[in-house]
């Protein structure tokens, strides 16, 4: 197999302010975003999100395994006998612990030693790298087209708050998966569809009917992670008038 020599290094407890996930897995060697570029052909790129938020935004070059699939171990360990080179997965960063449970998948069920976690995530490398970022299918891209957290904020209510938007004629769409929705949270307003292509063409339909009822949109997910995706979408097709619930389903129930 090729050798590559990062400056790779187990984390240490100065790390955990920026890196809360580096003292839960000290053992997970972690690189920086400038060694990965350094070496991005050296090595194979993983992007164990969802297949929805790679689509949506991905490292040019990587290969979208979701952690949460039942053959991710099979399929790393198919990749990295056909590339021959060492593994390096990445996730959200900062907060989000994909990376590092990735490495410790692919050391203890798939037997690879030479893998590593891209810790800092896909936003940080967008906005470093915005050459080799490609966003909705487009690349290079901008780092303009990034949308800032404070807009995403912008966006949000409180559950409270959201419910109350109901109320008053919000075209309701539910986005989590179809293992997720156990009920409805608003029976008889919502509408049900996943973010995959698959359903596309469903999504579609409700955002044009909810444009042709001049009604806001407004939409909810497990835990309110799904949505900053769905965001990058809305604006594409030109929609302005819509809201999410901060904190999803869980921030409801939470609630009650």
């Amino acid at each position: 197999m090729l050798s590559v020599n990062f400056s790779a290094s187990a984390s240490s407890s100065s790390d955990s302010e920026d890196f809360p996930g580096r003292d839960s897995y000290r053992d997970v060697a972690h690189i920086t975003a400038a060694e990965l570029y350094k070496k991005r052909n050296e090595v194979t790129i993983i992007d164990t999100r969802s297949d929805y938020e790679y689509e949506t935004l991905h490292i040019k070059g990587a290969v979208s395994i979701p952690l949460s699939s039942i053959q991710f171990s099979e399929r790393i360990k198919d990749v990295y006998k056909t590339n021959k080179k060492p593994l390096v997965f990445y996730c959200n960063g900062h907060t989000c612990m994909k990376s590092y449970k990735a490495v410790i998948k692919a050391r203890r069920l798939a037997k690879i030693r030479d893998s590593y976690a891209y810790d800092a995530g896909i936003f940080d490398w967008a906005k470093r790298y915005p050459a080799n970022s490609v966003l909705l299918g487009t690349t290079p891209i901008k780092a303009n087209d990034l949308i800032p957290k404070n807009e995403f904020d912008s966006h949000l209510l409180s559950p409270d708050a959201f419910a109350k938007k109901v109320d008053k004629n919000c075209f309701v769409l539910d986005v989590r998966d179809p293992t997720q929705r156990l009920d409805k949270l608003f029976p008889g307003n919502q509408r049900s569809v996943s973010l995959n292509k698959a359903e596309q063409g469903k999504l579609n339909k409700y955002l044009k009917q909810s444009l042709k009822e001049k009604r806001p949109l407004c939409i909810y997910d497990a835990v309110g992670k799904q949505v900053r995706w769905l965001q990058y979408y809305l604006k594409a097709k030109n929609i302005d008038d819509y809201y999410f619930m901060e904190g999803g389903a869980k921030a409801y129930y939470d609630m009650s």
